[in-house]
């Protein structure tokens, strides 16, 4: 009975270092996977955004999804198009819309995307 313990606890933790994560600067949590066009962070809660767009402003909810490419380039559903880059104090992507989603003190989770400088 008291060697079952251990080995469940054990187990416990392993499966949740199985998951990287990494925080964006406004705390959200979110997984690290990659594709062949790149890397891919996922929320791993649902997310809503406010899209300003005056008399026909609306919100968008679900997981938040940011596309990192290989020649730098970022993607999200809200904010569209953009860049990304990374430094010594972590990672950031950054939209033509004006918003930006940071990853403060944070390694870039790809080693294939490390070119990518800020």
């Amino acid at each position: 009975m008291f060697r079952a313990i251990p080995l469940l606890f054990m187990s416990a933790n392993m499966a949740y270092a199985e998951t990287p994560t990494v925080v964006s600067s406004a705390g959200d949590r979110y997984s690290i996977s990659e594709n062949e066009n790149g890397g891919i962070l996922t929320s791993l809660y649902p997310k809503s955004r406010f899209v300003e767009a005056g008399a026909n402003s609306y919100v968008v909810d679900g997981l938040d999804v940011i596309y990192f490419g290989k020649d730098c380039d970022a993607f999200h559903k809200v904010f569209g198009k953009g860049t990304f880059g990374w430094a010594n104090g972590g990672f950031l992507a950054t939209f033509e819309s004006g918003a930006e989603i940071g990853f403060p003190r944070q390694d870039l989770p790809w080693e294939h995307l490390t070119k990518c400088r800020l």
